[in-house]
Formats: structure tokens, sequence, C-alpha cells
């Protein structure tokens, strides 16, 4: 095994001499020799210091990269220190401790969760979960465990209370109480809605909007998450359970909900502006369609007042009044006023026909036609008949002549609301009319 040449041993080219005759050329050779020699070992010192030199710069590399990763380590620690002093720097400013600038935002406690709604399993986990990561980052799989169960009251409770006794009180571990994934996929088989994905996709087919496009986009999203409906169905169904009225107004704007750039998001947000703006006008014209709603309520008011012969005349003792029966005017005279058997003021009548009836104020009105006081049988058929029916006499025309619109008195006995070939035959009348007729026409009554 050769060693490796440590000297350098210096070789001139340029110091050979071309030989000029043949007895030089042996000693040319030598030269040439001893010239090769030399630079072949000052070659191998080279190629043996070069692996050296490598070697070394193998080591260096490697030294090289421990510091590099040492620099980046020390440059996360510095901006983190930098993050610690600035926030000891704005305690410091508002007067606080470091405690109080570093503590994570208070949370409301999470409802408890009793078990008697299974449809309130999920919020519930949603809700624990949020609350231990926002507010106990750090703490430990048991202690997240038992504040959980803090949470549970009722029957929920008590599904749990047999295992509690046997790892706490016996000692011996339920494993899944103290592992969290564990925990929930035990409370989930326990206390979720089994055929909730059925439920879900039965309520998203029958699916309507029937109150603001935002809450029938958030009913849609609930029901429509892990369905497996791609986008352009879920984005014709929410079409579909539009409001008759969004849809006009989609189609008035020429929008395409059918498009291939319209996605579920893009369709829920056109709609819920256009529902917007639908709200701001009518809010807007709310009081313009009110006053015009007024103005035609009054005129059907005073119609319909009209027609009813509205407002009511004040009742006194003593009128004539009238009372709607099975069509028919029922008259009579309002004699006093008494009280029921629960101690409500009532009307009592008198009624012309001699029959008695309970009514109440509300049912009399005034009869400004009153008849006679005294019920008669009606007029039998007689030679005369044809003469009362053909029309009123001349003394019922004397008396219908007055100024005035006033009262249709008959000129056979004198009672209102008749003529005289209504009325029925009396004898003791019969000379009244002429009596009757002359005291008119002299200015004086008849007593």
């Amino acid at each position: 095994m050769s060693t490796q040449p440590s000297t350098y041993v210096h070789a001139n080219p340029n110091a050979l001499s071309v030989p000029t005759n043949i007895q030089e050329i042996p000693a040319w050779a030598q030269e040439i020799k001893n010239l090769l020699l030399a630079m072949n070992q000052n070659l191998s010192l080279v190629i043996g210091q070069a692996a050296a030199h490598h070697t070394d710069i193998g080591t260096t590399q490697a030294t090289l990269n421990n510091h590099d990763s040492s620099i980046t380590n020390l440059d996360a620690l510095i901006v983190k220190l930098g993050a610690d002093i600035a926030k000891i720097g704005t305690a410091a400013a508002s007067g606080s401790s470091i405690a109080l600038a570093t503590k994570a935002p208070k949370l409301a406690t999470p409802d408890k969760f009793d078990g008697s709604d299974k449809n309130k399993a999920i919020s519930f986990r949603v809700a624990v979960s949020h609350y231990l990561r926002i507010s106990y980052p750090g703490s430990t799989v048991d202690e997240q465990i038992a504040f959980i169960i803090s949470c549970l009251d009722g029957k929920a409770h008590e599904w749990l209370e047999p295992y509690l006794e046997e790892d706490v009180v016996k000692g011996n571990p339920v494993s899944w109480l103290h592992n969290l994934d564990a925990f929930w996929l035990q409370f989930n088989a326990r206390w979720n809605v089994q055929n909730r994905t059925e439920n879900f996709r039965a309520k998203l087919r029958t699916l309507k909007q029937t109150k603001g496009v935002q809450d029938y986009y958030k009913d849609f999203q609930t029901y429509s998450q892990g369905l497996g409906y791609n986008n352009p169905s879920l984005r014709d169904m929410f079409y579909d359970g539009l409001s008759h009225k969004i849809k006009e107004t989609l189609m008035v704007q020429d929008y395409d909900h059918a498009d291939a750039s319209v996605t579920l998001a893009t369709l829920a947000e056109k709609a819920l502006k256009v529902d917007q703006r639908l709200e701001q006008f009518a809010a807007q014209h709310k009081g313009s369609s009110s006053s015009s709603n007024q103005s035609g309520s009054k005129s059907s008011t005073s119609t319909s007042a009209a027609a009813q012969g509205a407002p009511r005349d004040k009742l006194s003792v003593g009128e004539q009044v009238y009372a709607i029966v099975d069509g028919k005017a029922k008259k009579g005279v309002l004699q006093k006023v008494g009280q029921n058997a629960k101690g409500i003021a009532v009307p009592i009548v008198k009624w012309n026909d001699g029959t008695t009836m309970d009514v109440t104020f509300k049912s009399l009105k005034k009869d400004n036609h009153p008849a006679t006081a005294t019920s008669t049988p009606a007029p039998k058929a007689s030679s005369s008949s044809s003469l009362r029916n053909s029309g009123p006499s001349p003394m019922d025309l004397d008396s219908a002549s007055s100024k005035g619109k006033k009262p249709i008195i008959c000129a056979t006995c004198g009672g209102r609301g008749h003529y005289a070939n209504q009325c029925p035959p009396n004898p003791t009348l019969a000379m009244r009319p002429i009596s009757l007729r002359m005291s008119r026409k002299m200015g004086t009554s008849e007593h």
C-alpha cells in the first residue's frame, strides 16, 4: 500500500531543452521522466488534500445546518418574547395585571340537557364543546368529561349514574368515561335521533317559505346538511320552496336560477336581497296604503251604517219600538227598564200582538212608523175589498199631502203607518174620518 506523499516537488516543464543531436536524447528523456514523476507526486498530494477538504466541508455543512435550525428556533422565541412584552406593556398601560390581559373571554354556561327532547342533543354537544375550547383550552380529558356530566340533568344524568357508580364508587374504571371521543359516541348512541337523516329528508321535501327568506334559508340549511344532494339539486329545491312573490320578482328581473353559474349560495343571496327590498318598499308605502284603506273603509262603513239605520236612536220609556224576528218587524211599546237574573238592564216591551218575548236594547229600534196599539185580525173578504186594494182614498191623499215627510195617517182610524184601504173595518170608528178631516181643516183637535 503506497503512502501518501507529503512534500510538494517543484517541476518546471519550461526548463526542458530540445536536444540538438542524438547523443543528448537519453539525457533529455531522463529529464522528462523526472518531470513526470514530480508532477505525479504533486497530483497525488493535491488529491489527498482535496479528499481531506471534502470531509471537512461535509462536517462544516452539517454544523451550518444545525446553526440554521438554532437560528430559526431563536427567531420564533424572539417573536413570542416580543408578543409577551407587548401584552405586558398593554396591561401596564391600562392598569391591568398580566393575568387579566391574557384571560379568555367569558362565555355563558351552556344550557343543561335533560334528555326530554332528543333534537337538542346535537345543539348541546356543540355548545359544550365550544365552551370548553374557549374557556378551558388546557383542561384534561377527565376535566372536560366531568364538566359535560355536570351539564346533564334529568333522564340524561340518570343514564350515567350506573356507570359513574362503577367507575367512581367501586373503582372499576369505565374506559369511555376517560376518553372524550368514546364518551361522545356513547352519548350519541343514546340520545341522538336515530332516524334523523330520514326525518330531515322528509322535512326538506315539504319545506316551503312561510315567513322571511332568512328563516326559510336557515331551515333549509339545517335539513339539507349531510343528505348527500349535489349543489344543483339543492339549488332547485330551494327555488321550489320560495314564496310566489319572491319567484315573481326574480322572474321580472330576468333572473335564471337554473343557469350553470348559479349555486345555492348565490340564489339564496339574491332571494335575501329581493326579500329585503320588498320589506323596505312595503314599509315606505305603508302610510299611503293605510290612508287609502281608511278612506275606502270610511265610505263602506258609512254605506253599511246607512243600510243598517245607524247610528241607533236613544230609546225612552213610552216610545214605539220594533224588533226584527224571523225577517219580520215585531212592534210594541217600551214600558220600562228592568233587570234580568244576572243584574243586567233589559227592556220591558208590551208587544202589539200580545205575545211575550225577551229582547235586548241592541235588538230594539225606534219605530218611526208605528201601527195601532191594538192588534186586530186580518180583514175579511167583502164587496168593498176591491176598493181597499185599489189604492189610497182621497182622505188618505189629504193626510199624505202635508208639508215635508210626515208619518202616514190612516183616514179611517187615525192610526199611523197605514192607509185607509189597509185598515180593518171597525163600526165604532165609522164616523171618525169625517170629524177628523173637519178638525184638520179647522185647525182643531178631536177630544
